[in-house]
């Protein structure tokens, strides 16, 4: 399949629902690539561990001030049995007097108020969390997810496990954001000629930090949950089995709400996807009006822009509030099922204090224990369904990994240098749909000649060159460097064998001499100096306020299409590549300036392989070959001189209409 028709299918892929088996499959990927960081997920689990043994242990103290000082029992006379987990403190209290306990408790309070930040009933306790401001819908909310940390309790020990825990999330989120960024970057030049650049963006900054919900929600989350849910059964089983209601309740609770859970994730999951898909299309259109700005402006077209994005944005929040609104429905479902179960035990708790089967203590302890009990049932319960948003962006983030780039579809050979040159060897090229694009193209391009692609719009020019740096791969055929085929070479060193400098100029929010570097970032002042006076761009380069140092803004948007035009071509010249393409080089520059740049490129052409693609006349005539591409076929080849012999001929033909539309001018 093509670059283009592979991305095709990503964009149809990216729509469709994400089935279960699909879904366990981004969760094993998800916990692949968070596996190298395991010696801190396990030191995070054994955190969370000891902050669980903590909420555990709140309850008691408030047991023993109720019972053993309030009431006057003696110690140890509950007729409920205390779990072995508590016996020790039990029996260091054994024989105190009630002050003493007091003091005792006293002491706990303290300690747990330094080390966790609270003390009592463990239900309105304090956690360490941090979140940074964000909006009601998935984009903005995402940058959270980039940060997250949180610890089940304060005090040193939270505070610890947050920063713990906040250091590893953006360490694994760093990595994979910097992994799909450089994809980006090795992706085919196809890859963005349909998909928008603010797709791309979005995949990068908002798709990209799902991975640490799933790395902890996968890892982390269920095993802690699962230990304190078994603790609190355990706990009811031992101590309050006199009740069988109580325990009955504690084994149901968890089914019943994991019930009310895995009944919305299919919903959740079409929701999350139209959310992340609304984000993306609004990130795009602020992308595309912000890139052409100029035109938008000179056009009128305000109005036109400012009501894309007002409907792009209006989806957006309202797909996000439609996921809110599945989570909403979710909560509700969960709080009337554990309201339910908290109403049916109440009556059995009373009745047992009044019958003498526990104490007044004990119901402090049992409704902290069923408080952590719905609690955590319900974090549980919503694991999944919460789980259903984050696959979604994982799957996205995937599609970027996965997406074949120029390296992978290149050999890992080198080649030092062209010492020959340049040669296609009956080339084809068809587009995604089929249409033909270049058919059977035979051409050489020895070091030390330049060779000039001439043609009307559409015939093929420029796709022939996209084929010599391997930005498109032919149908058929072979493109050669000194005899060796291009697609055996690594991209990295293709690329460093061949410049290319664009029609559309690309300049970058750097100095001028960073922007002229950028393909040889070795390159001397004087190696500067030499390709920018070469380019014609010295002189408007010296009336900067900075001159090769006055950093040029987003897109150089302080110079002119001509000027940057100059860069681009200083650009080409500074670098040390064999074969240099140059798309209209000319187009943005007076006459006075192409004269200069044609007569630097005969000294140019002495140690590369020059392939200009012009329509003047008096860019291409001193080249040492001329080529029509009409068709996608080279018509006729030749010098100027050879060419204007034949009266028929398409160069011919091709002069004559330009020396006519010069007479009428």
């Amino acid at each position: 399949m093509s670059e283009e028709g592979a991305m095709s299918a990503d964009r149809v892929m990216s729509k469709k629902r994400v089935t279960t088996g699909e879904t366990l499959t981004l969760i094993g990927r998800s916990l692949h690539f968070v596996w190298p960081y395991w010696p801190q997920i396990l030191i995070k689990l054994i955190l969370s561990f000891f902050g669980i043994a903590l909420i555990l242990f709140l309850p008691w103290p408030l047991k023993f001030l109720i019972d053993y000082v309030v009431m006057g029992l003696p110690v140890g006379s509950s007729p409920t049995p205390i779990p072995p987990y508590i016996q020790p403190l039990v029996e260091l209290m054994n024989g105190m007097t009630p002050l003493e306990i007091v003091w005792v408790v006293i002491t706990f309070s303290l300690l747990g108020i330094t080390l966790i930040g609270s003390f009592g009933i463990g239900i309105s306790r304090d956690t360490a969390d941090g979140n940074l401001a964000q909006g009601l819908d998935t984009a903005t909310q995402s940058e959270n997810l980039a940060n997250e940390s949180s610890s089940r309790v304060s005090g040193l020990l939270g505070l610890f496990e947050y920063r713990f825990q906040l250091k590893t999330t953006h360490r694994f989120n760093h990595q994979l954001r910097s992994l799909v960024f450089r994809r980006l970057l090795a992706l085919p030049m196809t890859r963005f000629s349909d998909d928008s650049v603010g797709d791309a963006v979005y995949r990068v900054m908002y798709d990209t930090p799902a991975i640490s919900k799933i790395c902890y929600d996968i890892l982390v989350v269920p095993i802690c949950n699962l230990f304190l849910i078994a603790t609190v059964i355990w706990t009811m089983q031992y101590s309050f089995s006199a009740v069988p209601s109580l325990v009955l309740l504690a084994w149901l609770a968890a089914p019943m709400i994991l019930i009310s859970s895995f009944l919305m994730t299919g919903v959740a999951r079409r929701r999350s996807l139209a959310s992340r898909e609304a984000g993306a299309d609004t990130t795009a259109t602020v992308e595309e009006g912000m890139s052409n700005i100029l035109a938008v402006q000179s056009l009128g077209a305000h109005d036109r822009q400012r009501d894309e994005f007002d409907r792009d944005s209006k989806k957006s929040f309202s797909r996000y509030r439609s996921y809110v609104w599945i989570n909403v429905m979710l909560v509700g479902l969960q709080a009337t099922v554990a309201c339910g179960l908290l109403i049916y035990v109440f009556f059995d708790i009373a009745e047992a204090i009044i019958a003498g089967k526990m104490t007044p203590g004990d119901s402090g302890i049992l409704w902290a224990y069923f408080g952590q009990l719905l609690l955590t049932t319900v974090a549980l319960g919503a694991l999944w369904f919460k789980l259903q948003d984050n696959l979604v962006g994982m799957r996205r983030v995937f599609q970027i990994i996965d997406h074949p780039t120029d390296h992978e579809r290149h050999g890992h050979e080198t080649l030092e240098t062209v010492r020959e040159g340049l040669r296609f060897e009956h080339v084809s090229y068809a587009y995604p749909d089929g249409t033909p694009a270049l058919s059977d193209i035979t051409l050489d391009a020895r070091v030390g000649e330049m060779v000039a692609l001439v043609g009307a719009t559409g015939s093929g020019k420029t796709t022939l060159s996209y084929l010599i740096p391997a930005f498109i791969q032919p149908n058929e055929g072979r493109v050669l460097l000194d005899g060796i085929d291009t697609r055996t070479l690594a991209v990295e060193n293709l690329r460093e064998l061949v410049s290319f400098v664009f029609q559309e100029p690309a300049v970058f929010d750097d100095t001028v001499a960073n922007n002229i570097r950028l393909g040889n970032p070795s390159a001397s002042d004087a190696e500067l100096e030499s390709a920018a006076a070469t380019a014609g761009a010295l002189p408007f380069i010296r009336n900067l306020p900075e001159g090769f140092e006055t950093r040029l803004g987003r897109n150089g948007d302080t110079l002119s299409v001509g000027q940057k035009q100059r860069l681009a071509i200083a650009r080409g010249l500074v670098s040390r590549s064999k074969v240099l393409v140059l798309d209209e080089p000319t187009a943005a520059l007076d006459p006075e300036t192409e004269n200069a740049l044609v007569r630097a490129l005969q000294a140019e052409r002495e140690k590369r392989v020059l392939i200009v693609i012009a329509h003047r006349l008096s860019t291409i005539r001193t080249a040492d070959r001329i080529c029509v591409v009409d068709n996608g076929k080279i018509v006729e080849s030749g010098s100027h001189k050879e060419l204007m012999q034949n009266p028929t001929g398409a160069y011919r033909q091709f002069v004559e209409i330009q020396l006519t539309s010069l007479e009428d001018s």
